[in-house]
């Protein structure tokens, strides 16, 4: 009896007996007691009650292979021909990163070790949020990497718009906010040789319907996509958006370069002409945000000048 089948028959949140599930799963009681009692290792609280069964406390909206697959376009299909879901993963990067092929993507439930940018932890909750990683393999590009968080975070912003959201804004390099609270994240991680090929793994962690006790470890003020679009998505659907965005713009970044994407990144811009601080290792530099260049590179008005920054281990952040 696999876990995947007992949660999808319990994501209803209604009580569903014992003996019903055991004929539904063809096991026996004791089986699916034991199955039942492994759900509180991904934070789930089931409610048993004796002459009723089971059920969670609340329903859960689970990632479908199929449903997802069902909305992906022509190309997006094509080119994620290799697609998993996961219950749980320690990270959807590492698995990304170790996948054989490319492209491959990947998504699950929750991540035990989910990883932000500067080694920070990404909270993870089962069934909450969009945990996704993309394998790319890029010819040799690794002089113009720098910005492809940049385009990876347009198209995010991009596609959560056609979903309905409203209000979207970037902070570079790659942060998805809305009003000024965090709503995705961006990590990326290149690996090949010199001259070579570049295989860049590319996750996306996107709160969906994160609560405030699942997120109370959180650092920063973040929102989820359930307070912020008018209408309920599932999950499938969105993670399809963003697969059928990530099959557009990989390819185009990879033929064009970030200036594709420059005027996009400029509709979306929250720091655009605002006095900011920039944090560059032990330097802070003060200037007046001036957009980015076709590198996507910061463009910091400062000391009579402007001068252009890049990523790495640089912060941004607005003055108060």
């Amino acid at each position: 009896m696999s876990l995947e089948k007992l949660l999808s028959i319990l994501a209803d949140g209604e009580f569903h007996s014992g003996e019903a599930l055991s004929q539904a799963l063809s096991v026996s009681r004791t089986a699916v007691w034991k199955q039942v009692a492994k759900l509180e290792s991904f934070g789930l609280q089931v409610n048993a009650v004796k002459g009723r069964g089971y059920r969670l406390l609340e329903p859960l909206d689970l990632l479908s292979m199929p449903a997802i697959y069902e909305e992906l376009n022509e190309n997006a299909y094509e080119v994620f021909s290799h697609l998993d879901t996961f219950l749980a993963v320690d990270s959807t990067n590492r698995v990304a990163s170790a996948a054989g092929v490319a492209p491959y993507a990947c998504l699950a439930e929750m991540q035990t070790a989910g990883r932000g940018r500067r080694g920070r932890e990404w909270v993870s909750p089962f069934a909450k949020n969009i945990y996704l990683s993309v394998a790319w393999q890029f010819a040799n590009q690794a002089a113009s990497l720098d910005s492809l968080s940049l385009c990876v975070a347009v198209s995010l912003a991009k596609s959560l718009r056609q979903l309905g959201c409203d209000g979207l804004m970037l902070k570079w390099p790659n942060d998805l906010l809305f009003q000024h609270r965090k709503l995705a994240g961006i990590l990326l991680e290149a690996s090949g040789e010199l001259g070579g090929s570049i295989r860049v793994v590319v996750g996306i962690g996107l709160n969906v319907a994160m609560t405030a006790k699942q997120g109370a470890g959180i650092d920063q003020q973040w929102v989820s996509l359930s307070e912020v679009l008018p209408q309920s998505v599932p999950r499938s659907s969105v993670a399809a958006a963003l697969l059928n965005a990530l099959a557009e713009s990989l390819p185009r970044f990879e033929n064009d370069g970030f200036s594709a994407f420059q005027q996009d990144w400029k509709s979306f811009d929250c720091l655009a002409d605002k006095a900011i601080d920039l944090h560059m290792g032990g330097q802070v530099i003060p200037g007046i945000a001036r957009g980015v260049d076709a590198t996507g590179a910061l463009l910091i008005e400062h000391d009579g000048g402007v001068s252009a920054y890049r990523g790495g281990e640089v912060s941004v952040r607005a003055r108060s």
